[in-house]
């Protein structure tokens, strides 16, 4: 039981950290919700290593 409740605070945490970058859904339209904590963490790597999109570093060079 305390495994799955890790997983869940583990889920939530990544869902809050998405949702704080403004990703609601998952790159196949799934809802972060529905998901499982592989998926997020799948997602949460995909927005971390994408390069920031408003950083002058990105558009300028």
């Amino acid at each position: 039981m305390e495994l799955f409740k890790k997983i869940e605070e583990r889920k939530a945490l990544l869902i809050d950290k998405l949702l704080a970058k403004g990703v609601y859904k998952t790159k196949d339209e799934r809802h972060l919700y529905d998901v499982p904590l592989k998926v997020l963490e799948d997602e949460y790597k995909l927005v971390v290593d994408k390069p920031d999109q408003h950083s002058p570093s990105s558009w300028m060079t």
